[in-house]
């Protein structure tokens, strides 16, 4: 029965409309199995610390954004409902506790003298990001992307010193720039839909970091935080998207 129906379509439809047609209706099918969910999508997301690091310049205590707090905001602003690209704002800080020498005058051979140091280095970027969707059911689609930004931020230190505890804060004389650059695959869950909105939990898996990651200026007599220059992260983000249908 089947055969025969293909058969009929074959001799009274594809035949009769032409090949063409055929691939058209055959693309018309299989097109949603790719799309997005919606027109529009807003994405809240954050990540507390579980980031491994991949490349990474400076020395080990300078080393940065290994256990950081990451909020990503995104809002889709278009799509042709297999790529889509959206607007991403995203911040991320760290703050890294160490024992060890620390000099008022950075690059002076005098003054030396053992502190406890509590470091945060802090970058707010803002940026675009291109996914492709590859597989998608009712409920579930994983895509792969690129996002691409560009930042500002600055530099922190609390220094307490060990021999009379007294307590004094640096803050960077200049404030930081970098790009920021992620290759990333996206899973997304429905958990409610209606005929207006779609609401999903979003988990990311990404290669992540800053090629260049660098004060503007630098000042050789202050303090101008640490001595990070590039850094690339394996990590994750988690959260949720709302879908305007």
């Amino acid at each position: 029965m089947i055969i025969s129906y293909f058969r009929y379509k074959y001799r009274y439809g594809f035949r009769r409309f032409g090949i063409h047609t055929f691939f058209i209706t055959a693309l018309s099918i299989a097109a949603p199995v790719l799309a997005q969910h919606t027109a529009r999508e807003i994405g809240f997301s954050f990540a507390y610390a579980g980031q491994a690091p991949f490349v990474t310049s400076g020395d080990d205590q300078s080393s940065f954004f290994r256990q950081p707090l990451i909020l990503n905001l995104r809002y889709q602003v278009a799509t042709n409902y297999v790529q889509s690209l959206s607007v991403v704002l995203e911040r991320i800080s760290e703050e890294r506790s160490r024992l060890g020498l620390w000099n008022d005058v950075p690059n002076s051979v005098n003054g030396a003298y053992n502190a406890d140091i509590a470091e945060r280095l802090t970058m707010t970027t803002l940026g675009l990001e291109g996914l492709r969707t590859l597989i998608r059911t009712d409920i579930f689609r994983l895509g792969v992307g690129i996002g691409l930004g560009y930042g500002f931020g600055g530099a922190t230190a609390s220094v307490r010193k060990i021999t009379d505890g007294s307590q004094q804060t640096f803050e960077s004389c200049d404030s930081w720039n970098g790009f920021l650059i992620s290759v990333f695959a996206r899973g997304r869950v429905t958990v409610y839909s209606t005929n207006s909105l779609d609401v999903g939990i979003t988990l990311t898996s990404r290669l992540w970091g800053f090629p260049t990651i660098s004060p503007l200026t630098d000042c050789q007599s202050s303090y101008n935080g640490p001595s990070l220059r590039s850094v690339f992260e394996i990590g994750y983000l988690a959260g949720v998207s709302v879908g305007l249908k």
